[in-house]
């Protein structure tokens, strides 16, 4: 007896057969922007044959094979005389201006990837078994593969653009002398809250071979105004901080961890120091979107999505005492919620 579900107006097996694609698809993707697909099409269309050439390949029937499947997932478009051409889609993944090239390269590169082969065991237990095929902890991977931390660190850092848009049109960072950027990665949101702050001064801590390679990404006017500091927030942080900053930093932790981590800050801040958490909040109500957020940081690397009542638990228990929470947008997948507390 067929299935049929009603409510999508298609058959199980169908969804399923949906499913299943999928995952080519995504990896039909990153396959594309490895390959630099846009750029080769970039100046017009080519046949298949001449894209073979292009990207130096060895088999003209595979590529031709992978290019159809492209064209399937709207990547690429067959003209008349069927050469293919670049579609807008294929165009956000272009080495210059693919505003998804990096989220792209990251997300489907074996780092971001192998965990979710240890779902089962992850849903199971509570606890992320990257290690089992990683052979160590996310940070630890990406620290011995280079090429994998860069696409991640330019993912990152196209998503804190967007994130610092909306938290310095709603945050008052005006009147903070010294602001600390804890876990501050390349110092990206760093810097663009001192390009609006011309008197203050930042310190941007996080472990050495991070921080090491943010001296390549600060402009030179920034970098005589910040501190560059490397360590490990779980031993301590610098203190004298006016404003410290925690941006997405503990949805990557287990409370456990993010007790220690804000223990450390309440140690280095004197009282009354403002501590600044721009993270993802769940809401009130169900959402599917953060769900999927939730299961990932959760199975790569012990994190969690946590809602308004668990950040104020975990703040309370550090001498801390929450001053205001607010969502800067709509849009719940972007981590850009500000909660703002107090050093008691």
């Amino acid at each position: 007896m067929k299935t049929h579900d009603a409510a999508s107006g298609t058959t199980a097996t169908v969804q399923l057969q949906r499913i299943i694609g999928g995952h080519l698809a995504y990896h039909v993707l990153g396959a594309a922007a490895r390959l630099d697909i846009a750029d080769h099409l970039r100046e017009g269309p080519l046949t298949a044959s001449e894209l073979s050439d292009l990207i130096g390949g060895d088999d003209p029937e595979i590529v031709d094979k992978f290019l159809r499947v492209a064209e399937t997932i709207g990547l690429v478009r067959r003209t008349s005389s069927g050469q293919l051409a670049e579609t807008e889609l294929l165009a956000l993944l272009r080495r210059d201006g693919g505003r998804y090239r990096s989220t792209v390269l990251a997300l489907t590169a074996p780092g971001f990837n192998r965990p979710s082969e240890m779902m089962h065991r992850a849903v199971l237990s509570g606890r992320a078994h990257t290690a089992q095929v990683l052979g160590t902890d996310l940070w630890g991977y990406y620290g011995t593969n280079p090429e994998e931390a860069k696409w991640f660190g330019g993912a990152m850092t196209d998503l804190t653009n967007l994130v610092a848009d909306l938290v310095l049109a709603r945050y008052e960072f005006s009147g903070r002398g010294t602001i600390m950027d804890v876990g501050g990665s390349h110092g990206i949101f760093l810097s663009r809250i001192l390009h609006a702050q011309p008197d203050a001064k930042g310190v941007l801590f996080d472990r050495m071979e991070v921080v090491e390679e943010a001296r390549n990404h600060l402009d030179q006017d920034i970098r005589t105004r910040i501190q560059i500091v490397g360590g490990n927030f779980f031993e301590g942080v610098p203190e004298g901080g006016d404003l410290y900053i925690l941006k997405s930093v503990l949805c990557d932790w287990d409370d456990q961890s993010c007790l220690q981590i804000l223990s450390r800050i309440r140690n280095a801040a004197m009282p009354g120091a403002s501590l600044l958490i721009v993270d993802w909040l769940y809401p009130d109500e169900s959402d599917p979107g953060l769900d999927a957020i939730y299961l990932q940081q959760a199975i790569s690397v012990n994190g969690r999505v946590r809602n308004q009542e668990q950040f104020e638990s975990l703040l309370k228990a550090t001498g801390f005492a929450v001053t205001r929470v607010e969502r800067t947008t709509p849009e719940n997948w972007i981590p850009a919620t500000i909660i703002e507390a107090i050093r008691r």
